[in-house]
């Protein structure tokens, strides 16, 4: 079985007292040096918000294809519309002796984010890409800006938890994300049914990290659902709770905490013949920091000693998705 996958109620978290809070906090700490994941709830988005997103995504996802096609991405990290690719080819293995697929993901996502703007336009560019949201469907920008609005308070104030679990200053973490870059990514996956058989080695979302600091996710249940990789658990499929978020830390944490805490390894498992008919639809939040904020590993005892090397947050995301270093605006001081 599994390492326990602790919850934090948020509301519970601000009134308690230091001595209340030491116990939550070494619970999390010992979650995060092995998985990397844990539950929130307490969060405060209310149900409306989170429901009116999906159902508005789910219809832009129903659109014509020529449609949204007007909204594709241009660039890895940039806003508007991922086309799922159709299924095939096969999986190779990765050193774990599980299977990454060569082939296609199996879902579609739109992506949105931040409107920061710093009169640069070749940082804003990279940093602040421009949303590209469909003129035929209005109503999704308003429920995506009513949703990311929750998001970004919910992850501050996890970053808050985060802090203290450390024994940091509680604004050690969104005193460096005043501005900072984020990605709010709706992702459907479609049926088997609408699919057929898939690849060996094929996924809705094949094995991988996140890049940023902190992920916020809000899922369904399902059949062909969320799985995530410990080297003491192999793979397997996290608690579902209905009002609760998941948080994934990603690559910059594990960088932050000098290797203290892991960044998740999970996938999404291809859709089943076992319920043919299951579509899910996942929103994704995934925070960074400031662009430009220099990540210094921290010193053992706090860092996990592994000497890992400084970083500035931005370029490293950008480097990581493909963005030739030589293209990449130099860090501000």
């Amino acid at each position: 079985m599994p390492g326990k996958i602790p919850e934090i109620d948020l509301e519970l978290w601000h009134k308690a007292s230091d001595a209340e809070r030491a116990p939550i906090a070494a619970e999390l700490d010992a979650a995060l040096r092995s998985t990397g994941m844990f539950l929130v709830s307490g969060h405060g988005v209310p149900q409306a918000v989170i429901d009116d997103y999906r159902a508005t995504a789910k219809r832009f996802f129903a659109l014509r294809r020529e449609v949204k096609a007007q909204y594709a991405i241009e660039a890895a990290y940039d806003g508007g519309w991922l086309e799922m690719h159709p299924p095939g080819g096969v999986g190779v293995p990765l050193n774990e002796g599980e299977e990454a697929p060569s082939a296609p993901d199996l879902h579609e996502s739109f992506y949105s984010g931040p409107g920061h703007r710093t009169g640069d336009e070749r940082r804003d560019r990279f940093n602040y890409p421009a949303n590209r949201w469909p003129a035929e469907l209005p109503e999704l920008r308003a429920a995506a800006d009513a949703y990311t609005t929750h998001m970004v308070r919910v992850v501050q104030a996890v970053n808050e938890v985060l802090a203290v679990t450390l024994g940091l200053p509680e604004d050690f973490f969104t005193s460096r994300a005043q501005k900072a870059t984020w990605t709010q990514n709706a992702s459907w996956y479609p049926s088997y049914a609408s699919i057929g058989e898939v690849a060996r080695g094929q996924f809705r979302n094949g094995p991988h990290t996140d890049l940023g600091t902190v992920t916020l996710l809000s899922r369904q249940r399902g059949v062909g659902g969320l799985q995530a990789w410990t080297e003491q658990d192999d793979w397997f499929s996290p608690p579902y709770s209905p009002d609760s978020l998941i948080v994934n830390l990603g690559d910059l944490m594990e960088l932050w905490t000098d290797g203290r805490w892991r960044s998740l390894k999970h996938r999404v498992l291809p859709p089943s013949p076992a319920a043919p008919d299951e579509e899910l639809l996942s929103l994704v939040f995934f925070f960074e920091t400031d662009p430009d904020t220099l990540i210094e590993p921290l010193a053992a005892p706090v860092g996990g000693g592994r000497g890992l090397s400084p970083a500035y947050a931005r370029r490293t995301v950008l480097e990581k998705l493909g963005v030739p270093p030589e293209s990449i605006p130099e860090a501000e001081a």
